[in-house]
């Protein structure tokens, strides 16, 4: 079987797919990932080709861009709309770029000859090729394509079809009529809208450099709770902005580490704080507290008591493996979301966005460590998400449906 892997965005949406696409090598399947220039480095560690032709991040919000510097564009009340976020990101998924990315690669793609298209939650150039190929698509695990309204994009998409001619097809779901893939169990689903049921399945094992705890670790204390504080690995690079001034809208992400080591130094706990390989000068570890570059998220977590975590897609599903409860401290993206799922499933509290006041997160990690039942429902959750089939269920899905 031939895979063609469409990722756009940010690493997060890579790590969501990888695992995937290595059990599809392993498996024996031809690989081919169709990504960006910002993450095609990334991706050429992996079994498979890489091709990078889709559009960046900063392209895909050129429109926008265009409408601040001059005016140009766009009507007022478009841009706009682009400070609701289901708006926002439905127009960065559907936008001209769209069309004008699968024109140049559809040679390409015809040569390669994709028997079924894998692709990112929100990333759409992928079912435009599927439709051109007359082959399926469906979409990977994903924060993003969690909270896509397939509602909103459901008419710029038939509009970029029209460009391509191709028919329009006038449904909202047609983004998911093959199917789609997921990592939870439906019961925790972290989606947004009424979409249809995903075929569900346990992530791989991480890779052997990800197996073995740091020795600083493993030497921390048992006498008391170990907490682990991580703002992921994109509120570091992302910064205020993405040029051309517009705003994510998120804290500086220095002052939302100070403020992570800050909360946890009060706490009666032995901490470790993940910085995402952002370095802030005044951080120092302590007897109690480890600043660390980077650590192995997921093994840390099954030694932990507590996740403080951006609510990211990926740290959630890694902390419902652990059976973990959380402390949600959202920035921008799916995460908000994610926080108010985490409240309402009972497997923590959340924080308000992008927060920086140490004695509210320490409160918060009080009341969470405080009260047993967070631990009970995240360890049911944990039960859950092992009772899921291998990745192995998820690869003969897709050969299944090649072969349809």
């Amino acid at each position: 079987m031939r895979v063609l892997c469409t990722v756009s965005g940010s690493l997060g949406h890579v790590h969501n797919i990888v695992p995937l696409t290595r059990a599809l090598s392993e498996a024996g399947h031809q690989v081919l990932f169709l990504t960006t220039d910002e993450l095609a480095a990334r991706l050429a560690r992996e079994p498979g080709q890489v091709m990078a032709a889709l559009a960046n991040t900063r392209q895909r919000i050129e429109p926008l861009l265009t409408f601040m510097r001059t005016g140009q564009g766009m009507t007022v009340d478009e841009a706009q709309r682009f400070k609701d976020q289901a708006y926002a990101l439905a127009s960065v998924s559907t936008g001209p770029h769209l069309s004008a990315a699968v024109r140049g690669v559809l040679p390409t793609m015809k040569e390669f000859a994709p028997d079924v298209v894998l692709r990112d939650g929100a990333e759409l150039a992928g079912c435009l090729i599927a439709e051109q190929l007359g082959v399926p698509h469906v979409s990977a695990p994903s924060g993003a394509g969690n909270i896509l309204d397939p509602y909103l994009v459901s008419e710029p998409l038939d509009r970029r079809r029209a460009e391509l001619g191709l028919p329009e097809l006038r449904d909202p779901m047609s983004i998911h009529r093959h199917g789609r893939l997921d990592c939870v169990p439906a019961r925790y689903s972290f989606t947004a809208h009424e979409i249809p049921s995903a075929l569900v399945y346990q992530q791989a094992e991480p890779p052997a450099d990800q197996r073995v705890l740091p020795a600083d670790i493993a030497e921390l204390p048992g006498d008391r709770p170990l907490v682990l504080a991580s703002v992921g690995s994109e509120l570091p690079k992302a910064g205020a902005t993405i040029g051309g001034g517009l705003s994510l809208g998120v804290a500086d992400p220095a002052d939302t580490l100070r403020a992570l080591v800050d909360a946890v130094s009060t706490l009666d706990c032995s901490a470790v704080v993940s910085t995402g390989r952002l370095y802030v000068d005044s951080l120092q570890s302590t007897e109690s507290v480890r600043v660390a570059d980077w650590v192995p998220q997921p093994l840390v977590l099954r030694c932990a008591d507590l996740f403080i975590t951006h609510g990211g897609y990926n740290g959630i599903r890694e902390a419902l493996l652990a059976g973990v409860p959380m402390v949600v401290l959202p920035q921008f993206g799916d995460q908000d979301h994610n926080a108010d799922r985490v409240v309402e499933f009972g497997l923590g509290v959340r924080l308000p966005v992008a927060t920086t006041d140490p004695e509210l997160i320490a409160a918060a990690c009080r009341a969470v460590l405080a009260e047993p039942g967070y631990t009970a429902r995240a360890r049911h959750a944990r039960r859950r998400m092992l009772a899921l089939p291998g990745i192995d269920t998820a690869v003969a899905w897709l050969a299944a449906l090649a072969t349809r």
